[in-house]
């Protein structure tokens, strides 16, 4: 008999769900259920091979069908940019003067100084909004807000 005995077929799937905790993705989960169909099979009596071929099926069915499930539920982007990624899109106030030749100078935005560089040869002020661009490395590309 051996292993192929229901508690070890429901202890490996217990085993195995409590490990999906520690390891994203969902694959251990599928194994764990797939463990339950084996351990399902053996309190029924069945051989060997039945019990691993349910386990095979069923971890293979809870894989294609269960897992996508979870994934697009628990593995959402949510759109929410954090860090530098946030700065794109907002706008911050010329600390410093822009040297139109050179396109360098600096703003401000969250309490921060940047380093910043104008996608566009024109004079900014102390003062003067901006809107960033993107951040390449530690300067912010910037372009200036049109007024009306």
């Amino acid at each position: 008999m051996g292993f192929f005995q229901w508690y070890w077929w429901a202890g490996l799937a217990i085993v195995l769900m409590i490990a999906e905790i520690f390891v994203p993705g969902f694959f251990l989960l599928c194994l764990g259920i797939g463990c339950a169909g084996g351990a399902l099979t053996a309190a029924l009596g069945f051989g060997e091979i039945v019990q691993l071929s349910l386990f095979s099926l069923v971890s293979l069915i809870a894989f294609l069908t269960i897992r996508p499930v979870l994934m697009k539920q628990f593995w959402k982007d949510g759109g929410m940019r954090t860090n530098v990624d946030a700065l794109a899109g907002r706008h911050a106030k010329v600390s410093q003067d822009f040297d139109p030749g050179l396109r360098l100078g600096r703003v401000a935005i969250d309490g921060d100084d940047w380093r910043a560089e104008c996608t566009v040869d024109r004079m900014l002020r102390i003062g003067d909004v901006v809107e960033i661009v993107r951040v390449d490395s530690n300067t912010l590309i910037v372009k200036p807000i049109e007024t009306a």
